[in-house]
């Protein structure tokens, strides 16, 4: 038995219609790999900041360690002073400008991201403040710094509830404590 013959030519539909149905069919699934604008933003944002949330977690990790030892009183005070002016004041600072990098282009993100950097602009300014009060041995300078590094913290965990309500909507958010 031998193969089928093709169609005659004159029977058979140009290249052009006979791909015309997948083509149409393939047309929503165009639109659909673009995506939403804002959800693609998201997902950049998220892509951005959480490794930045690591970096924060080691220096939140770092501040709280130098913190317990300054509670308990198992530190040289020269260490404390050198923690704070090698380590904590120069992390801060680095991720407040890793922060103020990142621009989100949708307006809630944007509105909520500024908030967060704003709070650790303030985080570098009290690192500061900490480091010259122990350095002068000023303990309510120290105990003022501390204050305010509470309110830091305070705005940190607004900006993750708000964060992570925005980035939800898309099955995105931030972890805090990565």
């Amino acid at each position: 038995m031998s193969a089928p013959r093709p169609a005659p030519r004159a029977l058979r539909s140009p290249p052009l219609v006979r791909g015309l149905p997948a083509l149409l069919l393939g047309l929503p699934l165009l639109g659909a790999c673009r995506g939403d604008p804002v959800q693609a933003d998201a997902q950049a944002y998220v892509a951005q900041m959480q490794p930045i949330m690591v970096e924060n977690m080691a220096l939140t990790r770092q501040f709280v360690d130098v913190a317990t030892e300054v509670k308990r009183g198992t530190i040289d005070p020269r260490a404390v002073a050198t923690r704070f002016e090698q380590t904590l004041v120069p992390g801060a600072t680095r991720l407040r400008d890793e922060v103020l990098a990142v621009q989100p282009k949708t307006e809630g993100l944007a509105t909520t991201h500024r908030a967060l950097a704003e709070a650790w602009t303030t985080r570098v300014e009290v690192y500061g403040e900490l480091h010259r009060a122990w350095g002068a041995t000023e303990l309510n300078a120290f105990d003022a710094a501390m204050h305010k590094d509470l309110e830091v913290k305070a705005a940190e965990e607004r900006y993750f509830t708000d964060v992570n309500h925005q980035l939800a909507v898309y099955g995105l958010g931030l972890d805090q404590f990565p």
